[in-house]
């Protein structure tokens, strides 16, 4: 990846998320998932450990075989492709607002009971009424503005005795610094905290079972990632230097973030 792209990654979501794809298809020849590790043993790939969270998640949903699924903020279609191959659902379905993503996404997809489609988490406007019978969403939820409008799309879209999973990106306080205000607006972060989420289920037709923090397993997800590229990946010795420095700096701030602003919190819950 050319050094100037990864600068230009802080510059907006969609630039970030560009930056991100061609950076997997650059070392790794394919597309990753798009959201943090989660540790289950010592020197596992990155893959291994976004598959961990994603069926980490999944675990506390309950069974998803031969439901229709929906995944909202699927990113470039890897976790709903994987989601169908290794969870056997009846079809599923994945929405995001970015069309860079939604173009990968259908690149990879060679399944008839997978279905990629742009979309707005707060509209949903190609998701019928009651008609999931599991909502994901996963590492997502931080970027949606309005999150009152998210839980109403929800509960319009849930079947009767459909489930909900929520992995969020919250923060610890609602206080912000003023300075980077511009800049969260640009790359569209809306985080927001539990005490929020709490009161916006409770205002909702949505009933939380089930929440756990992921934080601690989420920072020791990190552990070993200089392993994580190898030089043989890179034709360009300079290349790969400069990518390690870029990983270095965006490792050690999401770490530092997650130890003073941030916290990853599940949420699986159900209509009242």
């Amino acid at each position: 990846m050319p050094k100037t792209q990864l600068l230009e990654s802080g510059g907006t979501t969609q630039k970030y998320y560009q930056s991100i794809n061609n950076t997997y298809l650059d070392v790794y020849k394919k597309y990753l998932m798009l959201h943090y590790p989660f540790f289950k043993a010592h020197n596992e790939t990155l893959e291994e450990r976004q598959i961990n969270l994603t069926d980490h998640c999944i675990s506390r949903v309950g069974e998803i075989e031969g439901k229709n699924v929906l995944e909202v903020g699927c990113g470039n279609g890897t976790q709903s492709l994987y989601i169908l191959d290794n969870h056997n659902p009846k079809n599923i379905t994945g929405v995001d607002i970015n069309q860079d993503n939604i173009r990968a996404a259908k690149s990879q997809n060679g399944h008839p009971n997978v279905s990629f489609f742009v979309d707005d988490a707060q509209k949903l406007e190609n998701i019928s009424d009651n008609s999931v019978d599991v909502l994901i969403c996963i590492e997502s939820a931080f970027h949606y503005p309005d999150k009152d409008k998210f839980l109403e799309q929800i509960e319009r879209v849930l079947s009767p005795d459909g489930k909900f999973l929520i992995a969020d990106i919250l923060s610890k306080s609602k206080k912000n610094r003023y300075f980077m205000e511009k800049w969260k607006r640009k790359m569209s972060f809306h985080h927001t905290t539990a005490d929020h989420y709490k009161k916006l289920f409770q205002k909702s037709n949505l009933k939380v079972e089930y929440e756990e923090n992921l934080t601690p397993s989420i920072k020791q997800g990190y552990k070993g990632y200089s392993k994580w590229i190898k030089r043989k990946s890179f034709k360009n010795f300079f290349k790969y230097l400069w990518f390690k420095l870029f990983l270095f700096i965006q490792v050690n701030l999401n770490i530092l973030l997650l130890r003073t602003r941030r916290n990853y919190v599940l949420f699986v819950g159900k209509q009242n």
